[in-house]
């Protein structure tokens, strides 16, 4: 493989119903046949990915999940650790958040399931697949994010509150909706992307990645070429190199598009 393409799963490779159109999942086999390999980085854990989702997306793909800190490379029977939050760095956390907003609460992802203290609403933006409810979140276990539900949808300024509150013990970051999510220290997309890249023996500027919100930020700094959907947040659109359609309009199909057709050093066409 010579080139990679590094893709965003919620709002950028699916459709707003959640969904992998078929239009795309002929143009990213288009891809694979060109020579593209393809990624897909999400902050979700592998078991919040559907089967109707991966039967659409080429079996060559490699994964990253909960923001990159595991990796599940082709031929890999499970996801490989890359980063996580041992557990007394989780305590360190939820102690200093808890002190500073008294009313937030918190879950965190493991390797197997969530851990969520209660009351932690679990409806929006993903499909929260084996969680379980417990009055303490005490951990034995590495955990791989901690999601922290602040009572609003979340922008820049809470994630700017979050970091303030966590210092250097993690990264915060948002994928869109309802939590600030926490990140080991140094980890997230753009590591990942850049491990299955030196993996694959792809240099970063062969690289083109695509996402939508603030945690593909680093991932799309750290490629060759950047590219976002028109439903990306403000500070996406104004920090790559290519706006593409909106997901409802099969945007990573249209960069296939652009790429195969030798197009991708010119700026896409923006959407209406």
């Amino acid at each position: 493989m010579s080139r990679l393409l590094g893709l965003d799963l919620d709002g950028t490779l699916l459709d707003p119903d959640g969904t992998v159109t078929a239009r795309v999942a002929e143009a990213l086999q288009r891809a694979v046949d060109a020579g593209f390999a393809i990624a897909i980085l999400t902050a979700r854990p592998a078991r919040d990915v559907p089967a109707s989702v991966r039967d659409r997306i080429p079996t060559a793909a490699c994964w990253a999940y909960s923001n990159g800190t595991l990796v599940q490379a082709t031929g890999d029977a499970r996801p490989r650790r890359l980063a996580g939050l041992a557990p007394h760095t989780v305590r360190w956390l939820l102690h200093e958040l808890t002190a500073d907003a008294p009313d937030w609460t918190f879950a965190a992802d493991l390797a197997d399931a969530t851990v969520a203290r209660v009351p932690f609403p679990t409806r929006e933006t993903r499909p929260w697949n084996n969680v379980r409810h417990v009055a303490e979140l005490t951990l034995t276990e590495p955990a791989s994010k901690i999601l922290v539900r602040t009572g609003a949808p979340v922008g820049p300024a809470e994630v700017a509150r979050v970091q303030e509150v966590i210092r250097d013990r993690g990264e915060a970051t948002a994928s869109g909706g309802w939590y600030v999510e926490i990140n080991p220290t140094g980890a997230g997309k753009a590591p990942a992307l850049r491990w299955v890249a030196t993996a694959l023996g792809v240099p970063m500027r062969q690289v083109t990645a695509v996402g939508d919100g603030l945690n593909d930020l680093p991932m799309l700094a750290a490629a060759g070429r950047s590219a976002a959907p028109a439903n990306a947040t403000e500070a996406v659109r104004g920090a790559v190199d290519h706006l593409l359609p909106g997901n409802h309009e099969d945007a990573v199909a249209v960069l296939v598009d652009l790429l195969l057709a030798g197009d991708g050093a010119r700026p896409a066409a923006v959407a209406d």
